[in-house]
């Protein structure tokens, strides 16, 4: 609970988050939460030290278990893309090191200078939708087994292996898998069409040469397979084209392309690889509700990088505690995302209204979600909570509602 409450409430470091667990309210709220009056706080290293010792499995799964039961209380079906849930994969760096090894499991890269940096990756798979949610359903982590290998891990090779257990966990699940161009390759594609998933994953000239020129000649013999659509509210226009039956090893694929143009010139192409088979109704559909989602884990790690969550902060790094502040980063995250994407707050506040009912404004009260947790964790140390009991037998029966508009 201390580490939750660390990440919840964004301490800076280890040292403020001793400074504060002294503070009385900080106990007595804990205590309250927990239903344990007389409970006692831990310094952070004593936090640290317990997060080493955790099986990293037990908070990774627990990411898992949060997610499905969500969707097991279809409170998540309104995402759902032509029946599917959209689920993205996508590596992230936590940690680097210059020319100084960490621990035997340590990714290597070696620089042109004859230095080499060491470092730490994960592979996580997001749940995602065109809202801005994005819900951890697990991770991986990339690394090198006691330092033994003939080649080095990659991403590659984990983000098969946590697609595995993807199906392992989902065995009956319709998803469709997101990912950028590392993953467009026979062995992944296998995976995921033989999984009974769908897919878009990033197109590129470099990744597979000839699938790409071949995408490139049927766009110059069918000029027709093109939609242009002006989209005044985010000032750009989209020029979408689609090109189908491409043959690759044994599966038969397509492909969707969007150039968008902003009105102040900028220029971008966007490219995907899919099994969705595009035309003139679906197209963008594929391309803006599909294909462009895989977006969201890239904003969801920038978020926790950048965003008050530290993702990068080494709170502790032996053992096992790097992947468990990573879990309790994701539980952080998930936690915070709704109170912004349901109608929890305003069914905690009805009937009686009172503060939980200004807490439902909050974008409109503090500008951002970040300066509302800054003085969430401000409450949190200076004052004590109240009927914490009520609070909690009263969200014990509430079933939450994810929103559609979330602006």
């Amino acid at each position: 609970m201390q580490a939750l409450v660390m990440s919840l409430t964004q301490e800076k470091s280890a040292r403020d988050a001793n400074l504060n667990f002294l503070e009385e309210p900080v106990r007595a709220n804990i205590g309250a939460l927990l239903a344990t009056p007389d409970i006692k706080i831990g310094s952070a290293g004593a936090v640290s030290y317990l997060m080493k010792l955790i099986p990293a499995e037990s908070l990774e799964s627990l990411l898992h278990e949060l997610v499905y039961r969500l969707i097991r209380s279809k409170c998540l079906d309104r995402y759902r893309f032509d029946g599917e849930f959209l689920v993205t994969i996508d590596g992230v760096e936590i940690l680097r090191w210059k020319n100084r090894r960490h621990c035997a499991c340590c990714l290597t890269a070696k620089h042109s200078d004859g230095s080499t940096d060491y470092f730490h990756q994960f592979v996580d798979t997001k749940l995602v939708a065109n809202t801005g949610l994005a819900l951890s359903l697990g991770f991986m982590s990339v690394e090198n087994v006691n330092g033994v290998y003939e080649k080095q891990a990659c991403e590659t090779l984990t983000g098969r292996r946590a697609l595995e257990r993807l199906k392992e966990r989902f065995p009956h699940q319709r998803l469709c898998i997101l990912g950028d161009a590392l993953y467009a390759c026979d062995e992944t594609i296998s995976l995921i069409l033989g999984s009974g998933w769908s897919m878009f994953l990033s197109f590129v000239p470099g990744r597979i040469p000839s699938l790409y020129q071949e995408a490139e000649r049927k766009l110059a013999a069918h000029p027709k397979n093109r939609i242009e659509v002006k989209d005044t509210e985010n000032q750009e226009s989209r020029v979408y084209r689609w090109v189908t039956n491409l043959r690759y090893r044994s599966h038969e694929l397509h492909a969707v392309f969007v150039d968008i143009t902003k009105d102040k010139g900028k220029f971008v192409q966007l490219s995907y690889l899919t099994d969705h088979r595009p035309n003139n109704d679906n197209v963008q559909k594929l391309v803006d509700l599909g294909g462009r989602q895989r977006a969201k884990i890239e904003n969801s790690f920038n978020t926790q990088k950048n965003h008050g969550y530290r993702l990068e902060h080494v709170y502790s790094s032996q053992g096992h505690a790097l992947k468990n502040y990573y879990a309790i980063t994701q539980i952080c995250h998930m936690i915070h995302q709704f109170m912004v994407h349901t109608d929890l707050l305003k069914k905690l506040a009805e009937p009686t209204g009172g503060l939980l009912m200004a807490m439902c404004y909050v974008l409109t009260a503090f500008g951002s979600v970040r300066h509302f947790i800054e003085k969430l964790a401000d409450s949190w140390r200076a004052r004590l909570l109240t009927s914490v009991e009520a609070l909690r037998a009263k969200a014990a029966n509430i079933q939450i509602r994810f929103l559609d508009d979330t602006s």
